[in-house]
């Protein structure tokens, strides 16, 4: 009573101690799936720092190419200016010349035209500006549609911005206009002259979209870029790098004002999604990272938990099952249909159910401590080997030849077992009648290496022989011979007399080839009309030789059938096997001179030549 309360107390200490480690496992789990978020939002954070102080660099770029492509524009204006100043009296076709003479055409894809603009009185007839302010001159001349002569004076824009150049100098862009030809357009203008009264100015004419995409230049995969005219005015051009598209959505965004040669502009540039990917995706391996481990902790932690309980439970489970499973095996010995024998290490019978009994005519307490060989001889203990331990060959089953009380031997079907019950190794032996499967695989056997017809050898067997026998022929020094023979006139009793007697025939011939070859020769089937003959062991050539007269006298023998008498021949060749020659060789040789044998008379053999000849 006393070790039944000590053993069920120490079972509860136990599952307390698994539900313990249980429960420790789903706190790990649950702490370190929260420390892995953690993780992995601060990597994300770190990694949109990092794409923040890129961007950064990125928007400093663009605004210094902004920057440096206005300069361009604006250096082509002075050179044009520089022209003016140094000869103010400069004409028409002077100007052109020089245009064409500058090479701005890369550096300035925007510049259309090169203008020079004079200062005047407004007309007198008509109401409008009181000043007036024609452009005189157009470079090139392919531009002068539209511009020469034309007065910017009704440009309200133009009208301030020219006095204010005139009186400050320097260079300033007019914001973007429609032109007669409704095109956009924009015109930096710069003075030539200064002070009151008449001043020359010169312009460039601008395609505002190539000047801004200029501007802008090439921008980072997943940036998109767009220049605009002041703060508010309208956007000039828009680029982006594949695939910084509208629909992706938006990381990161500036807006930077420039201000250059007393022009505003602003930029705008936004940074998508494919900027950087991993700021706007899940950081899934620092997530996993941290995950991990605390999931390969939690499980260490459950399994161990779970084996305490299952253990214990197994314990109990196996404590009721004992007595149960052994009234089961009893039972399941008592009515088995197999042979059931139990034997110790050594082999010694220990137990035999009742079919046991009658297979091999033993009673259980005759046969119950005599070796198992008495039964089955090929698991009698050897010199060689100590136990059946060395004799199990596994869970496969394996034909053996067993011996009744009566000294009958009859085949049976066994399979061996090893079991281990305290420390002490038992074998069971299954063993089930198999005296009709033997007698079905010997025929299935035979049919597989027989002609069905003659009952002779078939081709397979007589290939599988002949290589063994060449072996054999190589080894004792001893020739060997391959009679090919093939039947003369054997279409003609098939054509005459029919197939049934064809096959009539057959069988005969068959009999006859058996009586006129030695003891120990083989005759096989080819196929067809065609059969051969295996002699080994000969003394000389001249034993093949009587052998195909014996042969081709026993097939030249009429044959009666119902319908008449058959008549055949036999042409025989004849071919010896040489050292190291192969069986394929030897039959491809006899073949060879069967056929010759054929063409050159037929009903009589010949030998083939020698291999290799």
């Amino acid at each position: 009573m006393r070790t039944d309360l000590i053993s069920e107390a120490s079972r509860r200490l136990h599952r307390r101690r698994g539900r313990v480690l249980i429960a420790a496992s789903v706190a790990v789990l649950i702490l370190g799936s929260a420390l892995s978020i953690e993780i992995a939002l601060s990597w994300r954070r770190d990694r949109g720092d990092a794409a923040a102080k890129r961007f950064q660099a990125d928007e400093q770029l663009l605004e210094s190419n902004v920057r440096s492509t206005l300069s361009t524009y604006v250096h082509a204006l002075q050179v044009t200016r520089g022209f003016f100043r140094a000869d103010p009296s400069a004409t028409r076709s002077q100007f052109l010349t020089f245009a064409s003479s500058l090479d701005f055409k890369d550096s300035t894809p925007g510049l259309l035209a090169l203008e020079s603009i004079r200062a005047g009185a407004g007309s007198a007839t008509r109401a409008g500006p009181d000043v007036a302010y024609p452009i005189d001159m157009v470079a090139p001349r392919s531009a002068t549609v539209g511009l020469l002569w034309r007065d910017l004076a009704y440009d309200p824009s133009v009208r301030r911005a020219l006095p204010l150049v005139a009186r400050r100098g320097g260079m300033m862009m007019m914001p973007p206009r429609i032109d007669v030809f409704r095109r956009v357009r924009m015109l930096l203008v710069g003075s030539v002259t200064q002070g009151q009264g008449s001043a020359r100015w010169v312009g460039a004419s601008i395609d505002p979209a190539i000047f801004a995409t200029q501007a802008i230049g090439d921008v980072p995969p997943g940036i998109r870029a767009s220049l605009r005219w002041g703060t508010t005015g309208q956007v000039l051009a828009t680029t982006a790098a594949p695939p910084a598209t509208a629909e992706r959505s938006t990381i990161l965004s500036a807006s930077l004002p420039i201000q250059a040669d007393g022009t505003d502009w602003m930029l705008d540039v936004v940074a998508t999604s494919e900027y950087d990917p991993m700021v706007v995706a899940f950081p899934w391996r620092p997530f996993a990272a941290g995950l991990v481990p605390a999931i390969v902790m939690a499980l260490i932690l459950f399994v161990l938990g779970r084996s305490r309980i299952e253990a214990l439970d197994m314990a109990t489970r196996l404590g009721k099952d004992l007595a149960a499973s052994e009234a089961r095996a009893k039972a399941v010995m008592e009515s088995a249909v197999e042979a059931i024998l139990t034997s110790d290490a050594v082999g010694h019978v220990e137990s035999v159910n009742p079919a046991a009994e009658v297979l091999f005519g033993w009673l259980e307490t005759e046969i119950v401590g005599r070796p198992i060989g008495v039964v089955v001889p090929g698991l009698e203990l050897s010199g060689d080997h100590d136990g059946l331990d060395d004799l199990h060959w596994g869970p496969s089953e394996r034909m053996m030849e067993a011996t009744r009380k009566d000294g009958e031997r009859l085949p049976v079907d066994v399979s061996m077992s090893s079991t281990a019950i305290g420390g002490r190794e038992m074998f069971t032996l299954i063993a089930r009648d198999a005296t009709v499967r033997k007698l079905y695989e010997d025929r299935l056997e035979h049919q597989a290496t027989h002609d069905p017809l003659t009952g002779l050898a078939n081709r397979t067997l007589f290939e599988e022989l002949l290589v063994r026998a060449a072996y054999r022929a190589d080894r004792s020094g001893r020739p060997l011979a391959v009679l090919y023979l093939d039947l003369d006139g054997f279409k003609d009793v098939n054509d005459v007399f029919g197939h049934q007697s064809g096959d009539r025939v057959l069988f005969e011939t068959s009999r006859r080839l058996e009586h006129a070859v030695r003891p120990g020769d083989m005759v096989a089937r080819m196929g067809g009309d065609e059969f051969v003959v295996l002699c080994e062991h000969l003394s000389a050539p001249s034993d093949a030789e009587m052998i195909a007269t014996r042969i081709v006298q026993a097939v030249g023998k009429p044959i009666p059938l119902d319908s008449g008498v058959a008549a055949v021949t036999a042409s025989v060749g004849i071919a010896l096997g040489g050292s190291g020659e192969t069986a394929a060789s030897v039959v491809a040789r006899a073949d060879e001179a069967m056929y010759r044998m054929k063409q050159g008379g037929k009903a009589g053999f010949l030998f083939a030549g020698a291999a290799g000849s």
